[in-house]
């Protein structure tokens, strides 16, 4: 459904002037274009590697007894604006052509279609939204370099021009604004504005489908910033885990390395009572032996051995002399003995 503000009965569209906005590339022959179709210098053409146009421009005039308006904008990429400044500048044509433009010629020239071009096509479907297809025209400048070629030859080169041209309701048109008497291309692009016109229900772009692409390009920017802020806490997550992590791994290496310690120091001690435990387990015995084979006596009072003398001459005899049955069993309980009271000491050395 069009905007009530843009239908108008055919007496009133005929009255009213039909309203053209120049879209394109800086370099495209946007106002070389505007000054053909008013059949007079209204807009300054320079030859220039930057834009000449910075703020949009409105002229007026009448063509085959009707009036035009024509509002030219300023060029994408290569000129002193920003881009955001670009977009602002170049969406201020809407108001100005109040309630809205009939027709949005897209200039393009016919040479090689390049990245800027591409890019150029899609800033115009940004900044006017999908609904804007219905009321675009591309407009084909310095037809002179077609040198008799068909435009559908070079439209085919390329899938994405190929892609715009169909999907702009308006088509397309040849412009060769070298001719000093353009009068027949103009009264050509007229009839083909009309038909379109015509099928737009005598409507225009309005300004409410323009307010609707700066609320889908707000909505994209937030989009953007939001994803790139999740971007930037990625990196900073990261880095925390990538620490907690080192700190986990080093943790975890210094409790084995305390329980390797731990289980070293375990290992020594429990060595050094079995060496404790045979040592006494063999003194104990040897001594038990001793005893019990009368060798050496025990001492009621202090528990100290005889003299070293008496036990070397005891020993001595013993040796000397055959040993009985009985000598035998006393040195092996005496042993048995002596040796019992270390296992016991030692116990816990030994079971779980």
């Amino acid at each position: 459904m069009l905007p009530s503000a843009c239908e108008a009965s055919p007496s009133a569209s005929e009255a009213e002037p039909l309203r053209i906005v120049l879209l394109g590339r800086t370099g495209t022959g946007r106002s070389s274009s505007g000054n053909t179709i008013l059949g007079r210098s209204a807009f300054w053409v320079e030859a220039s590697p930057c834009s000449v146009t910075t703020q949009c421009k409105r002229q007026s005039g009448t063509v085959d007894g009707r009036n035009i308006s024509v509002i030219d904008t300023p060029g994408f990429f290569h000129t002193h604006l920003a881009p955001h400044e670009i977009m602002a500048e170049v969406g201020r044509c809407v108001v100005m052509s109040s309630p809205g433009p009939h027709i949005f010629l897209v200039t393009l020239q016919p040479g090689r279609f390049t990245q800027e071009e591409k890019d150029a096509l899609e800033w115009i479907k940004a900044i006017f939204g999908p609904g804007a297809s219905r009321f675009t025209m591309v407009l084909f400048t310095w037809g002179d370099q077609l040198q008799d070629r068909r435009i559908e030859d070079f439209l085919e080169k390329s899938k994405e021009l190929w892609h715009f041209v169909n999907s702009c309701h308006g088509g397309y048109h040849i412009f060769d604004n070298s001719k000093q008497d353009g009068a027949r291309q103009v009264t050509e692009l007229l009839k083909k504005v009309d038909r379109i016109v015509v099928d737009n229900g005598s409507g225009c772009y309005s300004d409410g489908m323009f307010k609707e692409a700066e609320r889908a390009i707000k909505q994209a920017k937030e989009r953007i910033l939001g994803e790139r802020g999740h971007e930037m806490e990625s990196p900073q997550k990261m880095a925390e885990d990538k620490e907690e992590q080192e700190l986990a791994i080093e943790n975890k290496r210094q409790i084995e390395e305390e329980d390797e310690k731990r289980k070293r120091e375990e290992e020594e001690a429990k060595k050094r009572e079995e060496r404790l435990f045979w040592c006494e387990l063999l003194t104990a015995m040897g001594k038990g032996a001793a005893e019990g084979a009368g060798i050496v006596g025990k001492d009621k009072g202090k528990g100290k051995a005889v003299k070293k003398v008496k036990v070397v001459e005891k020993a001595a005899a013993l040796a000397a002399s055959p040993l009985s049955i009985s000598s035998a069993a006393k040195a092996v309980g005496g042993a048995v003995r002596e040796g019992g009271k270390v296992l016991y000491k030692h116990r816990k050395t030994f079971l779980p």
